[in-house]
């Protein structure tokens, strides 16, 4: 067999991302070149890796079964770059980071231009994700670090190295004239009026029906928080936002604490990899860096 890791390399994205046109943008190639590919894999092993259902391209049984041996040729291909890498000078070609949403930007904006000067030749790339789509991409795409609102103790179980971050505050608001801006937002206030809620984009969240956290009838979900801050505005519904989204609009007045218990919410951000992983000089500087920043 001569397939190569490019040839794998599309086999496993086509599949992990569920298309030709998914994978081609992960890839970050033309569709058609990754169909190439595939199609040249297939005729390395003699066998048709996906079948047509519908209109759609699925994995055939022989597919199926050499994904496993895929994956396990291109985890060892990665382990022997990255062994290659810290035996040279301690510089990561790239470091993939995935962030939360959430978190203020001010610090990694500041980190991507570090990253730009002349004399750290590693790329860095940030890939931007809401609560458990952040664990997720830091699984999927094998990331070095990610940024996330915390777990409940040190990330043992899951197998991740933490390291804190600032505290980030979370604020209940609404806009002023809002029905819920005055008095006390009890629970029975609430529930006639639409909560905005900012979509969690793991993919098990288009699987599990999530209700409202306050108790509303009405769920309104948005894709991150700089819509939900525009529909907070906007008057449509009240709901929960990191401070610094909204710290000016508070203080101008255009949106208001909701009297309510609790109304302020603390999370406790971290940096995660992986137990027992060695950093690269771009990781251990993009953590001093932001340990300064955010």
């Amino acid at each position: 067999m001569g397939a190569t890791l490019d040839q794998l390399r599309a086999f496993h994205a086509v599949v992990t991302e569920g298309s030709f046109a998914a994978a081609g943008k992960r890839l970050h190639r033309v569709p058609s070149a990754i169909t190439y590919l595939i199609q040249g894999l297939e005729e390395q092993l003699g066998i048709s890796l996906f079948e047509k259902d519908g209109r759609r391209s699925v994995l055939s049984e022989a597919g199926r079964n050499i994904l496993e041996h895929a994956r396990e040729v291109l985890e060892a291909s990665e382990r022997l770059e990255k062994r290659v890498e810290q035996l040279r000078d301690g510089w990561e070609p790239e470091l993939l980071v995935v962030v939360d949403g959430a978190l203020p930007q001010q610090g990694l904006i500041r980190s991507l231009r570090r990253f730009a000067e002349p004399d750290v030749p590693t790329r860095l790339r940030l890939e931007v994700e809401y609560q458990e789509g952040v664990i997720d991409r830091f699984h999927s795409m094998r990331a070095h670090l990610g940024l996330c609102l915390g777990f409940r103790g040190d990330g043992d179980e899951r197998g991740f190295e933490c390291r804190p971050l600032r505290p980030l505050e979370f604020v209940l608001v609404a806009r002023w004239d809002h029905p819920l801006a005055k008095g006390h937002a009890t629970a029975d206030r609430r529930m006639p009026h639409a909560e905005l809620i900012t979509r969690d984009s793991s993919p098990k969240f288009q699987q599990t029906f999530k209700p409202s956290f306050e108790g509303s009838k009405t769920t309104v979900f948005l894709s991150d928080f700089y819509s939900k801050r525009a529909a907070l505005i906007g008057g449509a519904g009240y709901g929960w936002i990191p401070r610094h989204f909204v710290q000016t609009d508070l203080e101008e007045g255009v949106l208001v604490l909701l009297d309510a218990e609790p109304h302020s919410w603390l999370y406790e951000p971290q940096i995660i990899s992986r137990k027992g992983e060695i950093l690269g000089r771009g990781a251990r500087l993009f953590i001093e860096h932001l340990n300064n920043e955010v």
